[in-house]
């Protein structure tokens, strides 16, 4: 058995992983998920989590945790304080991510015990930051080998133990090229455990339907927060307004900063072409994407590493996308070839560019072929999760030989 470690599970974001772990579902995979948090409570989650809530473990109730963690901690002082002492060696300048890995510890105890009482032969956490701190305390436990997955902020900001965590792996898994060369650079020596495999996408679902697009409508989704330039977007639409362009604007997504947009929006006297309508799971997702006429992303550099879900999806569904060119998006967006690339924190360029796809149908029409034609060679997910199902059964094959 293979067991995935996640923060949470399941969550509004990380769409991706879901499509993920349906695939491996579907192909027969014999795996559990081990939440570090509880169930969430009163969210809308993805129609795609509900058969995996039966193969997913929580942490035990906050008494029975500390019962446990209190009779590890007497059975193997030792052992106890060595695993303490290195979180906290690894995080000494990161105090509010100790804090958080210190945290985590319990549950890893406990999952610890789980797991061998059930078999697992594998461990693989999905992201480099609690999760991968969970599986390489878990390993040392139990002696069951474990790798990760790396992906963003949990590589480039919330970096610590990094390297440890690489060398202790047998495999890592990043979704980008330029990642890999990012972890090759902190541990070279490991180079050949450090795969790419990106994040793939269902093409039949988010193929085109072939019904006319809404001619102005501009779509946008994330996580309500300054990095996505979800600002910059809304003053963009004020200035094609300004300019006689019709455009309209739907952000899709909660977050911090919902009431600072909005604020904006009411500011510019936008309500009428910009709205912001919260959470909306994948499956209502899609749809939007197959009648925007645009797809926009004008993320920060410094907060986005990776290649942004939504331009992948937005691709997907047939739609042109503009973004500011993120440091992986050359393997997926080439300007005026598949996209449109905008600078960082420029209303003006994005309005420029977003008015010339709106303007211009038959150039969008291109973009849009273009971008369709990369993510099918690259990001079909049933070609994705079939490398992930090779990937997985061969560790957990060499651990039962």
């Amino acid at each position: 058995m293979l067991a995935f470690i996640v923060n949470q599970f399941p969550r509004q974001v990380d769409a991706y992983f879901l499509r993920e772990l349906r695939g491996l579902h579907e192909s027969g995979l014999d795996f559990a998920i081990y939440s570090l948090l509880p169930a969430p409570k009163g969210w809308k989650i993805h129609e795609d989590a509900r058969p995996l809530l039966e193969r997913t473990v929580y942490p035990p109730n906050p008494t029975a945790l500390s019962s446990q963690t209190l009779s590890h901690i007497a059975r193997h002082p030792a052992q106890s304080a060595g695993i303490a002492a290195r979180v906290v060696a690894g995080h000494r300048t990161m105090p509010t991510a100790l804090a958080k890995s210190l945290a985590i510890l319990p549950q890893s105890l406990a999952f610890a015990r789980e797991m061998q009482k059930r078999g697992v032969r594998h461990i693989h956490a999905n992201w480099a930051t609690y999760p991968a701190t969970a599986a390489m305390v878990i390993a040392e436990i139990t002696g069951i080998p474990y790798s990760f997955s790396g992906h963003a902020t949990d590589i480039f900001i919330h970096h610590a133990m990094l390297r440890e965590k690489i060398e202790a792996a047998r495999f890592v898994i990043t979704c980008t090229k330029f990642n890999r060369g990012y972890l090759t650079d902190i541990a070279p020596e490991h180079a050949d455990r450090i795969r790419t495999v990106y994040h793939g996408v269902d093409l039949p679902a988010f193929a085109p339907t072939g019904a006319p697009r809404h001619p102005r409508l501009v779509l946008s989704a994330g996580t309500l927060r300054t990095c996505k330039g979800f600002d910059d977007l809304i003053r963009a639409i004020a200035l094609l307004r300004d300019r006689g362009c019709d455009a309209e604007l739907e952000i899709v997504g909660e977050g911090e900063d919902r009431a600072e947009l909005e604020a904006l929006v009411r500011s510019l006297q936008l309500g009428d072409r910009v709205r912001l309508p919260g959470y909306r799971p994948q499956e209502e997702l899609i749809p939007a994407y197959q009648n925007a006429a645009v797809v926009a992303l004008p993320a920060h550099h410094e907060d986005h590493f990776g290649i942004p879900n939504i331009l992948i999806e937005g691709l997907a569904a047939g739609a042109p996308v503009v973004c500011t060119e993120l440091p992986s998006l050359a393997e997926l967006v080439e300007h005026r070839e598949s996209g449109l690339f905008v600078p960082e924190r420029d209303p003006a360029a994005l309005a420029d560019a977003l008015g010339e796809l709106l303007a211009d149908p038959d150039l969008a029409a291109r973009l849009a072929q273009e971008g369709r034609r990369r993510v099918v060679e690259h990001f079909d997910m049933d070609q994705t999760v079939a490398e992930l199902v090779r990937t997985f059964q061969a560790a957990t094959q060499r651990e039962a030989a």
